[in-house]
């Protein structure tokens, strides 16, 4: 049982709203400082508290039945919520000055968000992949060299859910393209 237990406990540790907060925070400081880190408070209840407070909602409605794991059915709507919730915090950071890391991080968000909520029907993308994979990729153009080693989490997180039977690898692969192609996409339009 102990693969089993770890394979939980990586897909736990990366999901997008755990992975969401560091990152900003992480970003908010290298990109300006004590003034990022109130930017990314910002950011972070834009995006991951409002999405956490509409997951409770969807789940206290019944319009959702396990918040862990969304069916592919329950999912298409959430997600453009979600999508909506990155593409306005980035309208708001990015019109008021923000950093423009942070900012570019937001629209990788709404970028990748908008297309899983696109792509879902048609395929079940893996969010885990697309939320480490962007991560690294949003680590790498901040940080450079030092942001590199959290492409090793991909591994695990494919690893992770394969071994719980949540994922083929052409969707862990192309989920992973979509949340680092986006990342990228953004970084390329705002650096």
């Amino acid at each position: 049982m102990l693969p089993e237990r770890t394979a939980h406990l990586v897909s736990a540790v990366t999901r997008l709203p755990l992975l969401a907060v560091p990152l900003f925070l992480a970003v908010g400081l290298e990109a300006a400082g004590t003034d990022g880190l109130l930017w990314a408070l910002v950011c972070v209840s834009l995006t991951s508290g409002l999405s956490l407070l509409y997951l409770f909602y969807l789940t206290r409605s019944g319009r959702v039945s396990d918040p862990r794991s969304i069916p592919r059915a329950e999912r298409v709507g959430p997600l453009r919520v979600v999508a909506a919730l990155h593409a306005g915090a980035f309208a708001l950071v990015y019109g008021l000055g923000g950093p423009a890391e942070l900012s570019a991080a937001l629209l990788s968000y709404a970028i990748a968000t908008a297309l899983f909520a696109g792509l879902t029907p048609l395929i079940n993308l893996s969010l885990h992949a697309a939320g480490v994979s962007g991560t690294a990729v949003c680590l790498a153009f901040v940080f450079g060299a030092w942001g590199l080693p959290a492409f090793g989490l991909l591994p695990a997180v494919f690893w992770a859910r394969l071994r719980l039977k949540r994922h083929t690898v052409p969707e862990l692969v192309l989920g992973a393209v979509v949340g680092g192609g986006g990342t990228w996409l953004a970084f390329g339009l705002l650096g």
